[in-house]
């Protein structure tokens, strides 16, 4: 397999439109509560996965352009400078902006990682035995057995984890039945146990390395909200219907009392609300409601090669420039091509090209 400007152009094409459907996908909510949001997630992973690969296979069917990809190329690689004897390109010029933009995005996520962490060290805490006693009955049923720390706060503008390695839970102070704090504190800790901030992290890293494609930032300002649902589903898949409705009633009391506030979510946190657009409530509570029912494993293997499928087609061809002989020259020139040339291999690594028979 190789690899290519112009099979770079088309990972980025081909991503884009994984991405693209991902996010029209995300605000269908007939299409959400049918089958989820894995399925989504799915689109996302196989988005992502085509442009970390981007190979041209041998088998790859060649397009030849003849009009844009030549125009294309020529602008693109065409030298426009130099700098001691070495040709700068527009492409080298847009790749070195590429590259910049990219240090300076991954520089600012790790940085406010820091200062959000220490921000959080220097949070002053009160002791609630509610919480307490709720948080170690939890934890006794969890597997593995994990320490944590909880931190309550008026800093803390809405409920949410933190901490990558070491969970910490931040509660604001809040007036809830032991139910209602029992589903608050089950909703932290699966993010934790199923690892959502490291999926945050993961995709700010992606969107770090294509800073440039709009389509990261729609998906992107989706991602605590679809990572929300996804833990919602985790919490009540195994609750009967009036533990579910319970569930959705806590949700709306800790907006209720958190009406004032205004979370920001962040990289370092993910947290029990993270929007207050009416349209996403509604869809939440949907799907914590009349969750989708479970999809036979016929479909399940349907969708998943239906998509794989997708991937694979994506290398099927490849478009590349061409350009025919001119029509009319002063210059003898030879026509070139697999029918009626071949190379063979010299000493030292080098080959002879016979052309018509003829070396």
């Amino acid at each position: 397999m190789d690899t290519s400007i112009f099979s770079f152009i088309m990972s980025l094409i081909w991503c884009s439109i994984f991405l693209l459907f991902a996010a029209i996908l995300r605000r269908k909510t007939d299409f959400v509560l049918k089958y989820g949001v894995s399925f989504i997630l799915l689109i996302l992973i196989i988005g992502i996965a085509r442009l970390l690969l981007p190979f041209e296979p041998h088998f790859a069917i060649v397009i030849h352009a003849t009009s844009i990809m030549p125009a294309l190329q020529r602008f693109l690689t065409d030298s426009i400078f130099q700098i001691r004897d070495i040709s700068i390109s527009l492409f080298d010029i847009f790749m070195s902006i590429w590259a910049i933009g990219s240090l300076v995005y991954l520089s600012s996520i790790f940085i406010g990682i820091s200062k959000a962490a220490r921000r959080i060290r220097n949070l002053s805490s009160s002791y609630d035995p509610q919480v307490q006693r709720i948080m170690d009955a939890i934890i006794l049923d969890s597997k593995p057995k994990q320490k944590y720390r909880i931190i309550i706060s008026d800093d803390i503008a809405s409920p949410m984890l933190v901490g990558f390695f070491a969970p910490t839970v931040l509660l604001p102070p809040m007036s809830l039945s032991d139910e209602e704090m029992r589903f608050v504190l089950l909703h932290e800790w699966n993010h934790f146990l199923h690892k959502h901030l490291w999926i945050k992290l993961l995709f700010n890293v992606l969107c770090a390395l294509m800073w440039w494609n709009p389509l990261m930032y729609m998906i992107k300002s989706d991602l605590d909200y679809i990572l929300e649902v996804s833990c919602d589903r985790l919490v009540v898949k195994s609750f009967e219907d009036d533990e579910r409705l319970g569930y959705v009633e806590s949700t709306l009391e800790v907006m209720k009392q958190l009406i004032n506030s205004k979370p920001h979510p962040s990289l370092y946190s993910i947290g029990f609300v993270s929007t207050a657009d009416p349209e996403k409530i509604v869809q939440r509570s949907e799907l914590i409601l009349f969750p989708p029912q479970k999809i036979s494993r016929r479909i399940q293997k349907t969708l998943a090669a239906t998509i794989l499928g997708l991937m694979v087609a994506s290398y099927l061809f490849i478009v590349q420039p061409t350009a025919p002989p001119p029509k009319s020259t002063n210059e003898e020139y030879i026509n070139i091509s697999p029918e009626n040339s071949y190379l063979c291999p010299n000493e030292y690594g080098t080959y002879k090209l016979f052309v018509d028979g003829k070396y």
